[in-house]
């Protein structure tokens, strides 16, 4: 049986090993009211049904699904987890509530993006009935039971986004707009290595700077990445992640005026990446800790190039 990592203060990390172990993290919250923070992709639903069961909760007890965006790797799931959590309300940014009703749009642009990988990838994507949707507005709390989620509308990474804070954890859930964790390097450099995440279609330096600065005014100790893990000194990780936001742009506009590209500005941040991990003994980009930050740094040229183009 999977079972649940349990992170201290009624918090519980679940690995839906979404193409690999390390990289999507859903949790589950243990209050009087239980909530599911994002669902992963549809094929790992099955990790989550196990964990539940490991920690004794039905699946009925479960009351609320929170998903922080629309993008597939976060929320590709919540149709077929809704239907094994048949009393759970469904949370989403109101931008994004009508992809969840009708996902056909979702499904027909990654289908347009993957392939023929796109059903391994994200397999079946439900639509879920309107009347367990619930789009809560910036400020908005909702009660577990004597225990407070706080939803934040966080654009930057993208607009349909919103992070949630559990001041009884110090933590915020953070989906992707404050950034990712890479868990290998983490552990072989000594410190949480994050990065932000910048992909196209909608990600907007400005906005993603102004939602580090708003977190940052928070009490924060921990940030639960969606990508991957619990991460403790929220505050410096908040003020890194914004200074690479604004490092990254810089690097963009000076490719995109000398007349290059997408691929020139990746080039660039596997440099930056490469030049801050040389001195933990990384001389290459072959070790696999390394390679996995492939998809991120391609992922984040393109939304840099894709912003400046748009801007220009």
């Amino acid at each position: 049986m999977y079972t649940a990592v349990n992170l201290g203060s009624g918090v519980y990390q679940v690995d839906v090993y979404d193409q690999e172990p390390g990289r999507t993290s859903c949790y589950l919250i243990l209050a009087d009211k239980v909530a599911l923070i994002e669902t992963g992709p549809s094929p790992g639903a099955g990790h989550i049904m196990s964990a539940l069961k490991s920690l004794a909760v039905r699946p009925q007890d479960v009351e609320f699904i929170i998903v922080t965006h629309i993008h597939l790797d976060h929320a590709g799931g919540a149709g077929v987890v809704a239907r094994e959590l048949p009393a759970a309300r469904v949370f989403v940014h109101p931008r994004g509530a009508r992809h969840l009703t009708d996902p056909s749009k979702l499904i027909a642009g990654a289908r347009n993006i993957y392939g023929n990988k796109f059903d391994s990838l994200f397999g079946e994507i439900l639509p879920i009935p309107s009347e367990r949707v619930f789009t809560p507005e910036d400020g908005e709390v909702i009660d577990l039971g004597g225990r407070e989620l706080s939803f934040y509308h966080t654009p930057g990474h993208a607009r349909h986004h919103f992070v949630v804070h559990d001041p009884q954890s110090r933590g915020v859930f953070g989906g992707d707009a404050l950034g990712v964790r890479f868990k290998a390097l983490s552990e072989l450099v000594g410190f949480d290595f994050t990065l932000p995440s910048t992909p196209p279609t909608e990600f907007d330096p400005a906005s993603a700077v102004q939602t580090m600065d708003r977190m940052s005014g928070l009490d924060l100790e921990n940030i639960y990445f969606t990508h991957f893990g619990k991460a403790g000194g929220a505050p410096a990780i908040l003020e890194r992640n914004r200074e690479l936001v604004s490092v990254y742009e810089s690097v963009g506009l000076e490719i995109i005026a000398g007349g290059g590209g997408a691929k020139d500005i990746e080039e660039a941040l596997w440099e930056l990446a490469m030049n801050e991990l040389r001195p933990y003994g990384f001389s290459d980009r072959l070790h696999p800790a390394v390679q996995f930050l492939s998809l991120d740094l391609k992922l984040n040229a393109e939304g840099i190039a894709h912003f400046l183009e748009k801007k220009k």
